[in-house]
């Protein structure tokens, strides 16, 4: 009798799950939105399919500033790109909104407990100790570093032309670049000498899988599961049952994690030795830094071995494919637009006098500043950003809304639980902060005063009026870092190499961070570009 009411009780919940979206009104409804696609996906499919452009287009344009999207089996989620709505889930409510537990236990599990893998008080304080790290004195001394790599790559990708131009995946020399910097200059270590057309070392492979295979449908499901996978007994155990799961992407994701967390132990071991030694205390890579400021630190404020260790795993790849693929859609857009690729390479070559150009001038340079803001504007790496509402609240609208029964409101009542996309792509092109041309490729906008809507709108974003990097304490805490790079690879590379298309197509795919393929089928990421040397007389040798 037990066992038949506890089956009885376990039907009677899962059936109230599918139906109370219809019986009971959610208070979202007030929100207009896109028509259901499916009862079983709702828009979730049209939301994240490779080829969902289009999808996100239209919220942002035919629906916004705060739009309802239909969830899986009745449920409702909330699209959200209004500066003042926005404003209170980075800034003001941060406690409210944060990370969704399933992707903070994933990636801790993936990863390890570095700032992507926690929540509250731990996140906190690695915030805490991270931030000094990434200041732009330490940044300063680390452009020598970015301009060792890049020089580096310039010799790789030369030693390939052959004297000859010729159509080069472009999108891999820069992932092993981006690769290559966050090594050095964020732990001091080399993974790849970049001398030849490809590498063979295993933690160079190993990082370019992590992120394909970790956000495939099957994986992300398994990954929404982990609140229960953690909970399976101890950590021998759960890794038992992984090793007997005969799912081919689990096995090969866990070998990938296995090498980054085995390169990571290693490198960490050798430098806390080395500086319990006293044999860098000059070092001025991003984790000497940080061992030092937490060996220096108060005892409560101090970080775990194993955060530190998250750290590492979470640095390579959260500054590797991001700024890679940036890297990839600057050429791309370059190659597409050789007037404005030429004004650019002039301005470099200008500044240059035959030698690399010097941190605070490179940001000066005005050109190509405006090239990566209208890049990073346009095309967002991360489209969307997801939160949880962990408390009921009201989000205050800029400007009142017409409400989907056609009364007009000026806020949006959250209740708990609630996901919230912030709409960062969606924000970025609002055309009505940037005007008609608001999805157009215009690097010169940004060599004149921004539209007035623009500054009034206060932007919560933690760089030049944008959502690409997010704000508040889930912000990008590496943009700056990302910039320099940026800045560092695109010049020397610009000033060495001319960049056009080739014949194979180029299609940008959604995604955790949105990458190239040769067509919509494919899900190779790479970017094919023809490239030839420069004939100016100020290109390296």
């Amino acid at each position: 009798m037990l066992l038949q009411a506890v089956l009885l009780g376990g039907f009677a919940w899962a059936l109230w799950q599918i139906i109370w979206p219809f019986v009971v009104k959610s208070p979202l409804d007030v929100v207009p939105g896109p028509p259901s696609k499916s009862f079983l996906s709702g828009n979730l499919e049209q939301l994240f399919d490779r080829d969902a452009w289009g999808f996100h287009d239209e919220v942002g344009q035919n629906y916004g500033p705060i739009v309802k999207i239909n969830a899986v089996l009745g449920g409702k989620w909330l699209y959200v790109f209004d500066p003042t709505a926005l404003r209170s889930i980075v800034l003001k409510e941060q406690g409210t909104y944060d990370q969704i537990p399933w992707l903070i236990q994933s990636t801790r599990m993936l990863l390890g407990p570095g700032i992507l893998g926690v929540l509250g008080e731990a996140h906190r304080r690695q915030r805490k100790m991270l931030t000094p790290v990434f200041s732009e004195a330490n940044l300063r001394n680390l452009t020598p570093v970015f301009y060792e790599v890049a020089h580096r790559l310039v010799e790789g990708i030369s030693k390939n032309l052959q004297g000859t131009p010729k159509s080069v995946d472009m999108l891999d020399w820069m992932g092993r670049a981006a690769l290559e910097i966050i090594g050095q200059a964020g732990m001091g270590h080399s993974f790849d000498p970049l001398t030849s057309e490809s590498s063979s070392d295993p933690y160079t492979k190993a990082a370019k899988t992590y992120l394909p295979l970790s956000f495939t449908p099957a994986m992300v499901a398994m990954r929404q599961a982990s609140p229960i996978l953690t909970s399976l007994g101890p950590a021998w155990f759960r890794r038992l049952i992984v090793n007997i799961l005969p799912i081919p992407q689990v096995q090969q994701l866990k070998h990938v994690v296995d090498v980054l967390h085995g390169a990571s132990i290693q490198i960490i071991g050798d430098k806390k030795a080395a500086l319990v030694n006293g044999e860098v205390s000059k070092d001025k890579d991003i984790i000497s830094i940080l061992l030092r400021a937490n060996m220096a630190a108060a005892e409560g404020e101090r970080l775990p071995d194993e955060q530190i260790i998250g750290q590492m795993s979470i640095l390579l790849f959260a500054a590797t494919d991001t700024t890679s693929h940036m890297m990839a859609q600057v050429l791309e857009l370059l190659a597409a637009h050789p007037d404005i690729q030429e004004k650019v390479r002039s301005e470099i070559l200008a500044s240059r006098g035959g030698q690399d150009v010097a941190y605070d001038q490179l940001q000066l340079l005005p050109y190509l500043d405006a090239v990566c803001k209208e890049t990073l504007r346009l095309y967002p790496p991360t489209p969307i950003v997801l939160r949880e509402a962990f408390q009921d609240s009201t989000l205050t609208l800029s400007e009142p809304m017409r409400s989907s029964d056609g009364s007009m409101v000026d806020s949006v009542f959250v209740p708990k639980g609630t996901n919230v996309l912030v709409g960062v792509r969606a924000c970025n092109r609002d055309r009505s902060l940037w005007g008609d041309d608001a999805e157009q490729w215009k690097p010169e906008r940004w060599l004149k005063p921004l539209p007035k809507a623009v500054e009034a709108a206060s932007i919560p974003g933690v760089y030049s009026h944008l959502m690409t990097f997010v704000g508040g304490s889930r912000s990008c805490i590496g943009f700056k870092f990302a910039q320099i790079e940026m800045k560092v690879i695109l010049s020397t590379l610009l000033a060495n190499f001319n960049f056009e298309l080739s014949e194979k197509p180029i299609v940008w795919n959604v995604s955790a961070i949105t990458f190239p393929s040769i067509s919509k089928e494919s899900e190779k990421p790479e970017m094919w570009l023809k490239v030839s040397r420069c004939n100016s007389d100020d290109v390296l040798v």
